[in-house]
């Protein structure tokens, strides 16, 4: 047993009597000290006590030990004849709620816990604070959070996150100037989001991403605000339309890339000391390939398009889906494959010896084996022989090594030439702009318009908008005129986002953010819980 005055310990509405001391916990017994108590049904106050109980809720653990306070309350008579209730109970909100097992420190410390790291890993640090609790029980704690009204919102951020990705989608919702989320709703349409701004006043600006459903439901439920369109998803679907009009041009990347790749090579070839240097070698012709079963399916596509038939009915004959039809309709000759990247070898090590025995006239692979081997090389024979392949040509006689092929231009890669300014560019990334402008007309008009866009958006030139439409729409190339319609079409959206400083770039952070408490649910994150740990209350 402890002395009252020796333990650093308050209980609000309460004296300590006094405290037993276990090997791993503190049981603390202490009395309500208040003189009277009220009526939770009438409101009536009564000082005449009827009987009394004890309740023993946990507490916060001290000097490493649990706490359980045994706390002696009354029961009191109430003296109002109207009143449904003879006796009650006095209420020590102060330290537990009605009929609760734990103090309110305590669950607000296990709130906080499950906030921070949800069920599973919030269970395991409550076992080491003696305070031990099951993941379950911190999600009941989490569930019992109430979440602060939402305010009036007077610059409101929306965007979509992925419940289930390429299934399900959800929308939120950010306050841009108090720079905190405000609600999770738990899809993306328009009906959701106009009941959502319906209940809400004060609204003057939103700033979304392009999407049709996003400005149909801003446009029905807050039709007095200014919708303002993401800057960074205008310029991301300028480079989508500039990546579909070079996949129509697979073979002019080609040239670009090769007629690039040439010029740095002649130009480094030029520029090497002394008249030593050694030439490329030359690539000897070969043969034409077969065509793959993919070539052949796209040339017996173009032959029926030839003869007028449709879409629909090549995809029924053909067996193919209609997806791959309408792409094969669009292109002029079929892109190859990305190569997929090379794996490293356990030979790479070894290969500048083995080149070197190579020229030297030895091409027994069992001997550079054991050579290479009694080098520290751990690997089989396999793989040298694999190796092998390169410096041997079909017959098994020696091939000149040859040069490595140009690097491939794709349309991603592309598509970044044409939206960055010229002195960003590298040296080869400038030579395969000129050579792509030189085979590629649709290319070299589409340069400056993107260039003019790219500046406009990124300077807010909200006075060019009109003539940059008008001069896409009129280039000829048929994706920069879809995305100039598209534009049009939310001129407004547009316009505001070239003439106000608001963008959705914090609400891209706040879907990052929900994406990491995702993740870190372990599969608990049921909507009602995401929502809670998202919307956390300060």
């Amino acid at each position: 047993m402890v002395q009252e005055n020796t333990i650093p310990l308050a209980i609000p509405g309460f004296a300590i009597d006094q405290v037993d001391e276990h090997e791993c916990q503190l049981i603390i017994h202490a009395h309500s000290i208040a003189t009277q108590a009220v009526c939770p049904s009438c409101n009536h106050s009564s000082i005449h006590v009827h009987s009394h109980y004890t309740r023993t809720p946990r507490d916060l653990p001290c000097s490493g030990r649990q706490v359980r306070l045994v706390l002696s309350v009354r029961r009191f008579r109430c003296l109002n004849a109207q009143c449904k209730r003879q006796t009650f109970a006095e209420r020590i909100r102060q330290v537990a709620p009605v009929h609760g097992q734990r103090t309110n420190r305590l669950t607000a410390t296990l709130q906080a816990i499950a906030f921070e790291l949800s069920a599973e890993a919030g269970a395991r640090v409550t076992q080491h604070l003696n305070m031990a609790v099951s993941g379950d029980t911190l999600l009941r704690v989490l569930r019992q959070t109430v979440l602060p009204p939402i305010l009036s919102v007077r610059v409101l951020g929306v965007d979509d996150w992925a419940i289930k990705k390429g299934h399900q989608y959800g929308t939120i919702l950010v306050d841009l100037e108090q720079h905190r989320p405000i609600d999770l709703l738990p899809d993306r349409t328009a009906e959701t989001l106009a009941a959502w701004l319906k209940a809400r006043s004060g609204l003057e600006i939103v700033c979304r991403d392009r999407s049709g459903e996003y400005r149909a439901g801003i446009t029905q439920g807050a039709p007095q605000a200014v919708q303002v369109a993401d800057r960074w998803h205008l310029l991301r679907n300028l480079g989508d339309a500039l990546q579909r009009m070079l996949g129509r041009h697979p073979k002019a990347l080609r040239t670009a890339a090769r007629t690039a790749h040439e010029q740095l090579q002649g130009h480094m070839t030029a520029t090497a000391d002394g008249p030593e240097s050694t030439p490329l070698p030359t690539l000897e012709p070969r043969e034409p390939e077969a065509p793959t079963y993919r070539q052949a399916r796209f040339a017996e596509v173009k032959a029926l398009a030839a003869h007028g038939y449709s879409r629909r009915v090549i995809a029924r004959q053909l067996h193919m889906h209609r997806e791959t039809v309408a792409r094969y309709f669009q292109l002029d000759e079929l892109p190859k494959r990305a190569t997929p990247p090379q794996s490293v070898s356990s030979v790479t090590p070894y290969l500048p010896y083995i080149k070197q025995r190579w020229a030297e006239g030895c091409h027994n692979g069992k001997q550079l084996w054991r050579e290479i081997c009694a080098q520290g090389y751990a690997g089989s024979y396999m793989s040298v022989r694999r190796a092998l392949k390169k410096f041997r040509s079909d017959d098994g006689r020696r091939q000149k090594l040859l040069p490595p092929p140009p690097p491939r231009l794709s349309p991603r890669q592309a598509r970044w030439l044409l939206v960055q300014p010229w002195e960003a560019l590298t040296n080869e990334g400038q030579a395969q702009l000129a050579a792509l402008g030189e085979c590629c007309p649709a290319a070299a008009t589409a340069y400056p318009l993107a260039q003019r866009f790219v500046q406009m958006v990124t300077h807010r030139q909200a006075q060019a908008l009109s003539s940059w439409l008008v001069d896409a729409r009129a280039s000829g190339v048929p994706q920069l005129r879809n995305f100039a319609k598209g534009l049009l079409r939310d001129y407004d959206a547009v316009q505001a986002a070239l003439s106000l400083p608001w963008s959705n770039g914090q609400t891209e952070g706040q879907v990052t953010r929900l994406k990491c408490i995702k993740r870190q649910l372990y599969g608990r994150a049921n909507f009602d819980l995401l929502r809670l740990r998202v919307l956390r209350p300060p």
